[in-house]
C-alpha cells in the first residue's frame, strides 16, 4: 500500500539523518520528493467543476508525496494569543471517493507494522486523467497541540496519537491561496476552552466550559527530502542548552535521540529577516534593533537582516524570519516566544517574539501594581516572567529623570528582545549565568554610580547570558553591554550549535541551569545556589546582604530625589505638581526593603525536621549529578564549600549583623533614618537646586517643613525594621511548622557547623551585650523614695528575647556559655545598681524570687510603678538567658 511506502521512506531518512549527517540520495526517498513548486501539485478547482471558495485540485502523480503542514493561529478576544503548533509531516492519499490527508508516523520502527495518524479525509468532487478535485469543506475537524517547543526530559510515547487535540465545534474556510511555495488556508474556527478557577473554598477549584475563535492559517508545502541541513544531537552532558525535536533512534523501541532547533545558517540561503512591527513606538525602534542586533555580535557575522515599520495586517508567519510584534498591554507579566521546527532535523522554519508595552512604564507608579499578577500563559510559547525585572527597575527609576527613566525603558526593551530572539534561536533559560559572571559585586556597584550620567557606558558582563533572569541595575549593565559584545555562554553555545563535536563547550565559561533543574529541586523542598531566578551576582550571599543594606542607607534620599523629580517632571518644565500629592504617592516607597535578607538567612541556615536534617539549598553540581537527596539531607559538600567562601567575603555572620546593626563608629545603629533626614536638612537640597533631569527647583518654607513632616511621620515605619527583619538571621530553635496535610513537625534552624569560629563567636557575644544594653532615652523612677535616672531600652522584651539566639550553642563549635555568662553578669550589674539603696542582690535570688521580688518591692512603697517596670524587664531577659541552649 502507498502509505507503507511513505512510512518507510520517513523512517529511513530520520535513520540517514540522525546517524550519518548526510543526504539521503536512495531512489525510494526521490520517488516520494513532491515537486518543490506547488503550482506544479496544487490548483484552484475549475468553478465549472465547483464554484466552492474551499474546492482544491490535486494532481494523481503527487498522491503519496511527502509535505509538511503547518499550522499558526491566533484567540479572539480583547487579548488575542497566537497558536503555534509543531509543523506535521504528511502525505494525500485517495480511496474510493475521498481524499485523506495522513500524517506520517516518522518514528514508526516496525518495518513490518507501518502505522499512520488520519488526520481527515474529504469527500471528491471530481477526477479526470491527471488531477482529482477534492472539497475542503469547513477545512480541519480537529488540530493535534503538539506544542512547538520540546525540551530533553524524558521521553513519552512519540506516535502523533498520543497528543492532545484541538477539537472544532464549527468552522469556515474564508481564503486558500496558492503559489509556488504554498497553499495557504484561512480557517475560521470555534473551539472549546475550559477555564480554571478558584472557588470561594480555597482548597476547592472550579472548572468553566467556554468556547473561543481560532483563526488558523494553515500552509502546506512540499518537504525536502534531499536537504543539506546537518542535525545535531543534544549536549548529553547539559553544559548547553537547546529547545529540541525528540525522534526514535532506528532499531529502537524506547531510545530517542534528541535534536537541537536551531536555523541553517548556510550563507547561500541568505539571513534570517527579523520582522519589526510598525506599532513599535518611536522611542523603543531603535532599542528593538539593537536587541536583535546583538545575535549578529554573537555569530560574528550578519546572520540576521532587519526589517522595521512591518504593518499587523501583513505580519503573518513568514519562512526564515521572525516577526516581534509589539503588544499593547499594560498589565502584562511576561514577554513570550514561539517557533517552529522541522519536526525530523530540528531546523528551525520561522518564529514570532511578542513584547508587552509595559516595558515603556518602567518607573511608573503603575508598576508597582504589577508585582504578584500572574505571567500571561500562551499555548506553545515560552513565557518568560518580566515582574520581578519591572518591580527593580521602578526603585532605580524612583531617582531618575525623564529622560533617564525612557533610557532605563530603553535598556529593559532591548535586553528583552535579545532574550526572546535567544528562545526563537532555539535557546533555553540559563539561570546560571549571573553566578557564571566574573565581575565582582563591587565591580557591579561602581559601575552603578556612572551609568546615568554616563551616555556612552559599555556595561558590564553581569551574567553570562542573555538567557538568564537578571534585574535591577544587573538588567540595565547587561542590556548596555551587548550592545557592543557578545556574553561569554551565549557566544559558546552558538559556535556549539553550528560547529562539528564539542570542542567549544567549556564549564569555566559559564555554567548551565535551566528550568527542569529548579523544579528537581523543588520537588524536594530545595533552592540551587547560583541558579534561581532574578538571583544576582556571582556571589548571591553577598549580594542580598548588600541589597539589604544599601535599601536602608540609601532610602531618604532616592525618596527626595523621587518627590523633588516628580514635582518637577523634566519633560514638562513649566509645570510644577502639587506637593501634597506627590508626598502621597511616595507613601508606597515609604518603608525600606529589606526581604533580601531572607534569602541570606535560608543560606546561613542548616535545618533539621524532626530530628532528620532538611537541607535549603543544594549546589548546581549534585543537582545534575543525581544527588538531589544528599543535598535534602544536608550532605551536599560542594554547596558547604561554597557557602563558606562567599560568607567569608562578607566578614562572616558577625559582619553581616554588625553590618546591620551598627553604625560607622561601631555603635547600635538605633535612629537611622532621623539621621538620614538630618543630613538631608544639613546639605540645603531641601531649600533649592536643580533635580536629576535638570531643572531648577526652589521650595518654600512651607513646602520644606511638609517635606521634613512627611520624613519623620514615616521614621515609625522604619525605626525597627532591621530588628524586624533581621528575625531571619536568627536560630529558630524547635518551632512548629505545619505542613499540607495538615501534620506539625518540630523544625529547627541552626547556624551550619563551622561558620562561626571562636573569634567569631566572642564578637557575637560583645554584639548580644551592646543589644542588650542599648539605649536612645531615659526614664525616672523612684527606689526608696529617691528620684533615679534609668536607661530607656531601644529593643523592647521580645526584641531582646529574640536577639538573645545569638547566645545558642546549638550549631556552634563551641559553647556560648562564657559569652552568656557575661551578658547576664551585665545585666545583673545594671540592676544590682539600682535595686543597692535596699541592699537587694538579685545574682543571689533564684529566677523565681526574682520575678517575684519586684512586686513585693511596689507593695511596700520601696519602688514606684515606673521604677518596677524597668526593673521587671531587665529580670525577664535575666531569666530568659538561662533559657538559652
Amino acid at each position: 500500500m502507498a502509505f507503507e511506502k511513505n512510512v518507510l521512506v520517513i523512517s529511513a531518512l530520520a535513520s540517514a539523518l540522525l546517524f550519518s549527517g548526510c543526504t539521503v540520495k536512495e531512489n525510494k526517498v526521490q520517488e516520494k520528493q513532491a515537486p518543490a513548486q506547488m503550482t506544479k501539485v496544487f490548483s484552484k478547482a475549475d468553478p465549472q467543476t465547483c464554484a466552492e471558495v474551499s474546492c482544491i485540485t490535486i494532481q494523481k502523480d503527487s498522491l503519496g508525496k511527502i509535505f509538511l503542514l503547518i499550522a499558526s493561529g491566533k484567540t479572539g478576544g480583547s487579548t488575542p494569543q497566537w497558536y503555534d503548533l509543531k509543523p506535521q509531516v504528511v502525505s494525500f492519499e485517495r480511496s474510493g471517493d475521498r481524499i485523506a490527508i495522513l500524517g506520517q508516523n516518522y518514528n514508526s520502527i516496525y518495518k513490518e507494522i507501518q502505522s499512520v495518524n488520519l488526520i481527515q479525509t474529504f469527500s471528491i468532487v471530481s477526477e479526470d486523467d491527471k488531477t482529482i478535485t477534492f472539497n475542503w469543506g469547513r477545512g480541519l475537524r480537529s488540530f493535534i497541540a503538539q506544542n512547538a517547543y520540546d525540551t530533553d526530559g524524558p521521553s513519552g510515547d512519540l506516535t502523533e496519537s498520543s497528543y492532545t487535540s484541538i477539537p472544532v465545534v464549527d468552522s469556515f474556510v474564508r481564503n486558500i491561496k496558492f503559489d509556488d511555495k504554498n497553499i495557504e488556508l484561512e480557517q475560521v474556527s470555534k473551539v472549546p476552552s475550559s477555564n480554571i478557577k478558584q472557588g470561594s473554598d480555597k482548597n476547592a477549584l472550579t472548572v468553566e466550559n467556554r468556547e473561543e475563535t481560532l483563526v488558523m492559517n494553515v500552509q502546506i508545502r512540499s518537504y525536502n527530502l534531499d536537504s543539506a541541513f546537518k542535525p545535531k544531537a543534544y549536549d548529553a552532558t547539559r553544559r548547553v542548552g537547546f529547545f529540541v525535536n525528540k525522534v526514535k533512534q532506528d532499531g529502537y523501541s524506547n531510545n530517542v535521540v534528541n535534536l537541537i532547533s536551531h536555523w541553517d545558517l548556510n550563507p547561500e540561503r541568505g539571513p534570517i529577516k527579523i520582522r519589526i512591527s510598525a506599532t513599535v513606538p518611536a522611542d523603543y525602534v531603535q532599542s528593538v534593533i539593537e536587541g536583535a542586533q546583538y545575535w549578529n555580535i554573537v555569530f560574528g557575522r550578519n546572520v540576521i537582516e532587519i526589517e522595521t515599520g512591518v504593518k499587523p495586517e501583513d505580519a503573518s508567519p513568514q519562512d526564515r524570519s521572525i516577526m516581534i510584534r509589539w503588544i499593547d498591554w499594560l498589565d502584562a507579566g511576561a514577554a513570550y516566544a514561539i517557533s517552529q521546527s522541522d519536526p525530523l532535523t530540528g531546523e528551525i522554519l520561522r518564529g514570532q517574539v511578542f513584547l508587552p508595552s509595559v516595558f515603556t512604564k518602567v518607573g511608573s507608579a503603575d508598576l508597582t501594581d504589577l508585582n504578584g499578577k500572574a505571567p500571561v500563559i500562551v499555548n506553545g510559547a515560552i513565557a518568560c516572567d518580566v515582574t520581578k525585572n519591572l518591580k527593580e527597575l521602578a526603585k532605580i527609576a524612583r531617582e531618575a529623570s525623564s529622560s533617564q527613566r525612557l533610557r532605563l525603558a530603553q535598556d529593559s526593551v532591548r535586553s528583552t528582545v535579545a532574550h526572546e530572539l535567544g528562545h526563537a534561536f532555539g535557546l533555553r533559560h540559563n539561570f546560571a549565568g549571573s553566578y557564571s559572571a566574573k565581575v565582582s559585586v563591587d565591580d557591579i556597584n561602581n559601575a552603578a554610580k556612572t551609568y546615568l550620567k554616563d551616555l556612552k557606558h559599555p556595561g558590564l558582563e553581569t551574567s553570562t547570558s542573555i538567557m538568564d533572569y537578571v534585574s535591577g541595575i544587573d538588567n540595565i549593565l547587561m542590556s548596555a553591554r551587548i550592545k557592543v559584545a557578545a556574553l561569554s555562554y551565549d557566544k559558546m553555545a552558538m559556535t556549539w550549535a553550528y560547529a562539528d563535536g564539542d570542542a567549544a563547550l567549556d564549564d569555566s565559561i559559564s555554567k548551565y541551569c535551566t528550568d527542569e533543574d529548579i523544579a528537581l529541586a523543588n520537588s524536594q523542598g530545595l533552592n540551587i545556589y547560583g541558579c534561581e531566578r532574578f538571583d544576582n551576582g556571582n556571589n548571591p550571599l553577598q549580594r542580598k546582604f548588600l541589597d539589604a543594606k544599601d535599601e536602608k542607607g540609601n532610602l531618604v534620599n532616592v525618596l527626595f530625589a523621587s518627590i523633588i523629580g516628580r514635582m518637577y517632571p523634566g519633560d514638562q518644565p513649566d509645570v510644577v505638581v502639587n506637593l501634597d500629592q506627590v508626598l502621597k504617592d511616595t507613601l508606597k516607597w515609604a518603608k525600606a526593603d529589606l526581604s533580601p535578607l531572607g534569602f541570606v538567612g535560608q543560606v546561613l541556615f542548616d535545618s533539621t525536621k524532626d530530628g532528620t536534617p532538611a537541607g535549603s539549598f543544594a549546589s548546581l553540581d549534585y543537582v545534575k549529578g543525581g544527588k538531589v537527596l544528599y543535598a535534602k539531607f544536608g550532605q551536599d559538600q560542594v554547596f558547604q564549600a561554597t557557602r563558606q567562601k562567599d560568607l567569608a567575603a562578607i566578614g562572616g555572620y558577625v559582619g553581616i549583623l554588625n553590618g546591620l546593626l551598627r553604625d560607622s563608629g561601631g555603635n547600635i545603629e538605633m535612629n537611622w533614618f532621623d539621621k538620614e533626614v538630618d543630613a538631608l536638612v544639613a546639605s540645603g537640597y531641601l531649600d533649592h537646586g536643580k533635580t536629576l533631569s535638570g531643572r531648577d527647583y526652589q521650595l518654600t518654607t512651607e513646602q520644606q517643613n511638609k517635606i521634613i513632616a512627611f520624613y519623620r511621620a514615616i521614621a515609625k515605619y522604619n525605626k525597627k525594621i532591621v530588628y524586624t527583619n533581621i528575625s531571619a538571621l536568627l536560630p529558630k530553635i524547635n518551632e512548629d511548622v505545619q505542613a499540607d496535610d495538615g501534620t506539625t513537625s518540630k523544625v529547627t534552624s541552626v547556624l551550619a557547623y563551622g561558620l562561626v569560629d571562636q573569634a567569631q563567636g566572642e564578637a557575637l557575644g560583645q554584639l548580644s551585650l551592646d543589644l542588650m544594653s542599648a539605649s536612645d532615652s531615659q526614664v525616672t523612677g523612684k527606689v526608696n523614695g529617691v528620684s533615679v535616672t534609668l536607661p530607656a531600652r531601644f529593643l523592647t522584651v521580645e526584641e531582646r528575647t529574640m536577639m538573645l539566639k545569638l547566645l545558642s550553642t546549638q550549631g556552634l563549635s563551641f559553647s556560648q556559655e562564657v559569652n552568656k555568662a557575661k551578658v547576664k553578669a551585665a545585666l545583673m550589674t545594671s540592676v544590682n545598681s539600682i535595686l543597692a539603696p535596699l541592699n537587694i542582690d538579685v545574682s543571689v535570688l533564684t529566677a523565681d524570687q526574682r520575678t517575684n521580688a519586684t512586686a513585693d518591692l511596689l507593695n511596700k512603697g520601696l519602688i514606684d510603678a515606673s521604677a518596677k517596670t524597668w526593673l521587671d524587664s531587665e529580670i525577664a531577659i535575666i531569666n530568659v538567658l538561662d533559657a538559652v541552649k
